[in-house]
């Protein structure tokens, strides 16, 4: 076959081909919606990301809060820990002790049958700033009146002095036991104790008792 008729044939076969179904119109409208998904793609891709980052931060932040609230709550245990294991926790919670070599008094500390009851602060009260409470009780019971009646004297005396004094119908008795000198009011009855202390019984006032210290004096000098 020549040239001339191959070139007539693919001419003819050209004029049989069908018509395009699409044209310039169609293919700048595909580009356009082409184009509007692939920007549709790359916003979408940015907020995921930015999501996710967001997340990430929330995340540590959380991972953060946690491992440090363990920590605290860990470090508080082995304070606690250590605190209980520690010896000198006992030790720093007691007073300290007493290394003056002075003793303080503790008369009248033990509770009796019949007793005043004073507080522990009261009896602790030297001198004849407060009421013996031992002392009380004996007078107490030779007075025939109730304990809890004791009255601290109207004297003074040396702080390891003990002293109570009760008052009847106008009447004052006292009673003191002490190791220093004391100067007696005029008509005090004094006797030894069993201990070698001086013990005065005085009366002041008017009342049936007055002028029967030395009884009182004789009745209690045994028992201090």
């Amino acid at each position: 076959m020549d040239e001339k008729k191959l070139a007539e044939l693919f001419r003819d076969a050209a004029h049989d081909a069908p018509p395009a179904s699409f044209d310039a119109g169609d293919v700048r409208q595909a580009s356009r919606r082409a184009t509007l998904r692939r920007r549709n793609s790359i916003a979408a891709g940015t907020t995921l990301v930015v999501v996710l980052g967001f997340g990430g931060v929330f995340a540590a932040n959380g991972w953060v809060g946690q491992d440090t609230s363990n920590s605290t709550t860990a470090g508080s245990g082995q304070e606690r820990d250590n605190a209980a294991e520690s010896p000198m926790t006992l030790q720093e919670g007691q007073p300290p002790t007493n290394f003056s070599g002075e003793s303080k008094s503790t008369q009248g500390d033990a509770q009796t049958p019949g007793s005043t009851g004073l507080s522990a602060s009261e009896s602790a009260v030297q001198g004849c700033a407060g009421v013996d409470r031992e002392l009380a009780d004996a007078l107490a019971v030779e007075l025939s009146v109730p304990p809890d009646t004791a009255l601290p004297p109207a004297q003074t005396c040396s702080p390891d002095s003990r002293s109570a004094a009760f008052t009847i119908d106008g009447l004052t008795i006292t009673a003191i036991v002490t190791p220093q000198p004391f100067e007696a009011p005029a008509g005090a009855e004094k006797a030894k104790t069993a201990k070698g202390q001086d013990l005065y019984v005085f009366t002041q006032g008017d009342g049936e008792l007055k002028g029967q210290a030395k009884r009182f004096a004789d009745a209690l000098a045994p028992k201090f």
